[in-house]
């Protein structure tokens, strides 16, 4: 049976949901076992932890400004930096308890959904022989800050072969990149047909549907544009269903709200069955993750996009834009235009549809079917220079002096 370890971190909802999806797929078959481990959560500081989460919906949500300028300098920071760019003071507070956590578990093969566990591989590869195969995802159609620090992992999940030349300049080889695709949750692969989806949600079969997701709570602006979303459909018969992710607060002042006849609102609240309610809609109205458009992409699944974004989803939009699978708008004007016209004009709905089929892919069955095809190891020589000390594999100062003499050696080459 295969070992499988999976390092995530609590960062947005996408890195916790890839890591769900595959340990749901791998262990499908029964030949695998598998841990998921929240590498800031269970081997950081509470500090850095926050940082990573509530300092991230903080950033995106009250500070977008601000945020978005440091993305877009980072994403244009030399990549020969690498070994002494910001995320490594985080990566150093987590190497020894994760060089524990390999050594207990000895998994076959480590699965990373967050450029920290990517980092953190890489950085302890310059001192141990690790016998595991390291493979890591991209969940952005960008290639997003701090990726160059983790070339040391074996290989790198990215959208599409659009991606490829992308990430070889920042330092990876053309033989670490996979073109699968956003591994998103497998049960989106193969959604319901509309009708008997609606039919389970309590929906009218044949009414226009619009799926709203608030995403994880982050998003500052979705209440308004929801409301803005329900005046532009006034006077037309349709549904709109509701996912308000964990933003509890939406959730209550929905529930108070009342609405004209021929608007039906399902409101949702918290669900971990996203895939059911988006099988339901004709378009989804969003912020531009990549894990969640990643999920309308596998349904054929039109998006309608605010232009109001975190950098990282500014990229995304961009993107699937260019591809024909999205719509976005600026203000509750462009919103009410651009749903009448989906609404209306079936030829656009159709042919928007078209573009997110062409960008479908399967990433979550076919790398779990590369992840188990990984050969088993042996840690026995790794575990004998260990002896002695393998509840305290003192990596941290180890480690930390490799990164100096890494980091002297890439500033040579420039």
């Amino acid at each position: 049976m295969k070992k499988i370890l999976i390092l995530t971190v609590t960062a947005g909802n996408a890195h916790n949901a890839c890591a769900r999806g595959m340990k749901s797929e791998l262990e499908r078959g029964g030949n695998a076992r598998v841990k998921i481990v929240d590498l800031l959560k269970s081997y950081s500081s509470k500090r850095n932890a926050w940082i990573a989460s509530g300092g991230y919906c903080f950033a995106v949500s009250r500070l977008p400004k601000l945020y978005n300028a440091f993305y877009r300098h980072y994403r244009k920071a030399d990549p020969n930096r690498r070994y002494s760019c910001p995320p490594q003071r985080t990566v150093l507070s987590v190497v020894n308890e994760l060089l524990q956590e390999i050594l207990s578990f000895q998994p076959d093969v480590i699965f990373c959904t967050h450029f920290y566990g990517a980092i953190a591989l890489t950085d302890l590869k310059l001192v141990y022989p690790l016998p595991c195969k390291v493979i890591a995802a991209s969940l952005d159609y960008v290639n997003s800050p701090f990726w160059e620090a983790g070339i040391g992992v074996d290989y790198l999940t990215v959208p599409n072969e659009d991606f490829m030349d992308t990430y070889l300049k920042l330092g990876y080889k053309r033989n670490q990149l996979l073109p699968v695709g956003i591994p998103v949750d497998a049960r989106t692969l193969q959604p319901a047909e509309k009708a008997g989806a609606r039919r389970e949600l309590g929906l009218d079969e044949t009414a226009f549907t619009v799926a709203v997701m608030f995403g994880g709570g982050s998003w500052g602006g979705g209440f308004g544009i929801f409301k803005g979303l329900v005046k532009a459909l006034k006077g037309r018969n349709a549904q709109i269903i509701l996912i308000n992710g964990k933003d509890k607060k939406s959730y209550k002042r929905v529930q108070k709200m009342k609405f004209e006849d021929g608007i039906t609102v399902l409101n949702v609240g918290y669900t971990d069955n996203v895939p059911l309610y988006l099988s339901a809609a004709d378009v989804v109205l969003n912020k531009c993750g990549g894990g969640s458009s990643a999920e309308s992409l596998n349904m054929s699944l039109p998006m309608l996009i605010t232009e109001k974004l975190a950098a990282q989803e500014k990229y995304n939009l961009n993107y699937l834009k260019q591809k024909g699978a999205a719509l976005s708008f600026k203000n509750i004007k462009e919103l009410k235009e651009q749903i009448i016209a989906l609404m209306e004009n079936r030829e656009l709905l159709e042919k928007t549809s078209q573009c997110c089929a062409a960008l479908k892919t399967n990433a979550t069955a076919e790398l779990a079917n590369f992840i188990l095809s990984q050969p088993s190891v042996d840690y026995g020589a790794l575990l004998y220079s260990f002896i002695g000390h393998e509840d305290n594999p003192r990596a941290k100062k180890t480690v930390k002096r490799a990164l100096r003499e890494a980091d002297k050696r890439e500033r040579k080459k420039k």
